[in-house]
């Protein structure tokens, strides 16, 4: 929970301001790190959008996505539009399609490049690139949060640490929802979980 908590509550609250009722499109809302800022957006008070895949449509409302978006049928700039913020999670050539559905004034917040400055400047929209950053007051907030019940990791599936390799595969093809665990034995003939 830690990084990719600290990184969505980072995207949406220091870097993008989030406030309530202001519209948000998540990319890959589904994944590691956007079905935990799914999550917050919603318990901040926020009309969300989110992408994923058909088969992770249901994970979405589960989490309380109002307008759930199926790339693989629809088009985002389709059904979202007049958005405060993006959180990029993917880039390329989603970012570059995210600049449309942007209302003046919003931000393009990206986790994995930089987006452009001259393209933000032409739109009067704002772009910023994160790096999440430890902060441990942040980490007591969304641990209120946790303890509150309004956010909780989605489990994907737990392996043994012996297929860490697996896991990372699984992680960078995208096609995961929410989080691998990697099961460690701890020497005892107990096992520890970590999550990746």
């Amino acid at each position: 929970m830690p990084l990719a908590a600290l990184t969505a509550w980072q995207s949406l609250f220091d870097t993008a301001q989030l406030q309530p009722g202001q519209r948000v499109l998540i990319h890959a809302g589904s994944g590691g790190v956007g079905h935990l800022a799914v999550q917050l957006a919603k318990w901040k008070g926020a009309y969300a959008f989110a992408t994923a895949s058909t088969k992770n449509q249901d994970l979405l409302r589960e989490l309380g996505v109002d307008e759930p978006i199926d790339y693989t049928q629809q088009r985002f700039k389709n059904v979202g539009r007049n958005i405060d913020i993006v959180v990029d999670t993917l880039g390329g050539e989603t970012q570059e399609r995210s600049w449309s559905v942007l209302k003046k004034g919003g931000v393009l917040v990206s986790l994995v490049q930089p987006p452009s400055e001259e393209k933000a400047e032409e739109l009067g929209v704002r772009a910023a690139l994160l790096g999440a950053q430890p902060n441990g007051a942040q980490l007591a907030d969304i641990a209120k949060i946790i303890d509150a019940g309004r956010l909780a990791p989605v489990i994907d599936r737990i392996l043994p640490l012996s297929e860490v390799r697996r896991a990372h595969e699984l992680s960078k093809s995208g096609h995961t929802h929410g989080k691998i665990v990697l099961r460690i034995s701890n020497g005892n003939g107990t096992t520890e979980r970590k999550q990746s």
